[in-house]
């Protein structure tokens, strides 16, 4: 019989969202005391933009990464997060202290799904499995991983609206926002409208209803959620100049069709079984020559097709008793999808953070699976229990790697030795301490790991440069110039080598044409200048000097003034 206090208490799928959000929040704690590491120091600390944006808009017109990366990727969502954070601290510690908010978000929602489609226990065991998940450590402990972490959580909140919109229509403009903020943060809020239909069919299998009535009363939440994806994918040219190009290809895919990187992402999908299901070896890095790319068909491609096809088995098996084993499964290869090279090839190979998202629908796989053994309740408990310490244990000791770039580079150097990055890496600390024939090899052989790639040539560049070793500098800077021409460092590097092999003519056809690319670019225009005058193009100096003296730092521009006055006379 209900007491005059039951009003008070909050349904027992309430108590599984703060009891997760809270579990997820304290794992994720420690990374608070990490610093400024890797991409962080230019995506964050190193961007003017952030800290004096002239407008709300330039924010929301400006790529993730800095256009002198190739700004191949727009996340307006989380630049506008980042500027904030900036405004209220410039300390790294508040950058992840907010971080630690979005992931306690994102932990609670998706366990608030979980127990909506699944009942408060499952929902509670795999929102506990989800929360401490070690492959999460990347994404909430590396300043960088709040794309993931907010796009989560506006996945989630779509998700939710859109199961309240079946009986009522006005949750649909929360299935709007809530699209909206997932799209905005991350591009594989794409996959939202087949989330959406899948769930539907999911509550129906839970109930053992029909799911095409379910599926039916879902679609106008599906149509909902795609209006945002679809406006992004319009906008998005506008900023980055491409509609699904995310700034450049995985190293080992450049060159393949879509069958052949299915073929080449089928014996990498092993590592995503490891990563998801026994997430023991964790790595800073995964890229050739870490891992092997191949698109022959190997023992790797055998055993990641078995396990698929063993997946599928077990889930059609277990579709009335364990409902949950499908609609985990498909959940994963849903989100899945967007990273996994097959589709629209990316950037990433493969990385922990992607993993973030799939990783929910495993966790609700394992927690159905689990909960369909013939398992006394105690020993059901102390085996999640076991699991959820476990994986709490691993994730707060891994959040260290995080702490600054020391620790991530021993870190780096220790789980992917034969990375391209690692090599990169200690190519640039050996050139660092003067060890050139060192830094040189090492530079060479991350050329060698990963050719399409044209930073290590850059920086293998730049060492010949201070070298004066001009015809190598050239050569490389040629290399990484065809390699990759959306990115501005080439442009203002190579006419630098040309002037120094002797080349004037050339040197100042190449800084014409990178101004024209980039005419208000300030890098570009102050390698341009210097080219000009020794070229003794006065005029051209001139002209450059007026549109990008203002992007210049005080001391660049006084040495522009230097050059332009001894163009008097001229």
């Amino acid at each position: 019989m209900p007491t005059t206090l039951d009003f008070l208490r909050p349904p027992p799928s309430t108590y599984v969202a703060v009891v997760t959000a809270l579990v997820a929040g304290a794992v994720a704690a420690p990374a608070i005391r990490n610093g400024y590491v890797e991409d962080a120091h230019w995506i964050i600390e190193q961007r003017p933009l952030l800290v004096h944006p002239p407008t709300a808009l330039a924010l929301l017109l400006e790529p993730y990464w800095p256009r002198t990366f190739g700004g191949g990727v727009w996340r307006p969502a989380v630049l506008v997060s980042y500027a904030l954070d900036r405004q209220v601290s410039p300390s790294p510690h508040w950058v992840h202290a907010v971080d630690v908010l979005w992931a306690a978000l994102a932990a609670g929602l998706l366990a608030l799904l979980a127990a909506r489609l699944a009942g408060p226990e499952l929902g509670l065991a795999a929102g506990l499995l989800f929360a401490v998940h070690p492959v999460h450590v990347e994404v909430t402990a590396s300043g960088v991983g709040r794309a993931e972490l907010m796009a989560a959580a506006g996945y989630a909140a779509c998700l939710l609206c859109a199961w309240r919109a079946r009986t009522d229509k006005r949750w649909l403009i929360g299935v709007l926002l809530g699209s909206l903020l997932a799209i905005a943060s991350k591009e594989h809020a794409a996959t939202l409208p087949a989330a959406v239909v899948l769930l539907a069919a999911g509550r129906a299998a839970f109930a053992q209803e029909d799911w095409r009535p379910a599926v039916r009363a879902a679609l106008p939440a599906a149509a909902c959620a795609a209006v945002p994806i679809v406006l992004y994918f319009v906008a998005r040219p506008l900023v980055t100049g491409a509609v699904f190009n995310a700034g450049g290809i995985a190293p080992g895919l450049k060159g393949l069709g879509p069958l052949a990187r299915a073929a080449a992402m089928l014996a990498v999908s092993l590592a995503w079984w490891r990563l998801l299901f026994v997430p023991i070896h964790l790595s800073a890095d995964y890229s050739p020559a870490q891992v092997a790319v191949t698109t022959g068909f190997s023992s790797a491609h055998a055993v990641a097709l078995a396990l698929m096809v063993a997946g599928a088995l077990v889930a059609w098996r277990l579709r009335r008793a364990a409902p949950g084993v499908a609609i985990g499964l498909a959940w994963t290869a849903i989100t899945l999808a967007p990273v996994s090279n097959v589709l629209v090839p990316t950037e990433i190979l493969l990385a922990e953070r992607t993993l973030y998202l799939p990783s929910w629908g495993v966790m609700l796989a394992l927690a159905s699976a689990a909960a369909a053994l013939p398992w006394r309740p105690r020993v059901r408990t102390a085996v999640l229990a076991l699991l959820v310490l476990a994986g709490a244990a691993r994730s707060v000791a891994r959040t260290s790697i995080w702490r600054d770039d020391d620790r991530w580079f021993a870190a780096l150097q220790r789980d992917a030795p034969f990375s391209y990055r690692t090599l990169w890496m200690m190519g640039q600390d050996a050139f660092a301490a003067q060890r050139w024939g060192t830094g040189e090899r090492y530079l060479r052989a991350a050329i060698a790991a990963a050719p399409d790639l044209p930073g290590p040539r850059e920086d293998l560049a730049a060492f010949y440069a201070t070298g004066r070793r001009w015809g190598p500098a050239v050569e490389l800077l040629g290399e990484s110039l065809a390699l990759d021409s959306t990115r501005t460092r080439p442009w203002t590097m190579l006419p630098r080598a040309l002037l120094g092999a002797g080349d004037t003519v050339a040197a100042a056809r190449l800084a014409a044409a990178a101004v024209g690319r980039f005419p208000r670019d300030g890098d570009v225009g102050y390698g341009a200048i210097a080219v000009f005058v020794a070229a003794r193009d006065c005029t051209a100096a001139r002209a450059v000097a007026v549109n990008t003296r203002s992007q210049l730092i005080p001391d660049a521009r006084e040495r522009v003034d230097r050059q332009l006055q001894s163009c008097n006379g001229r």
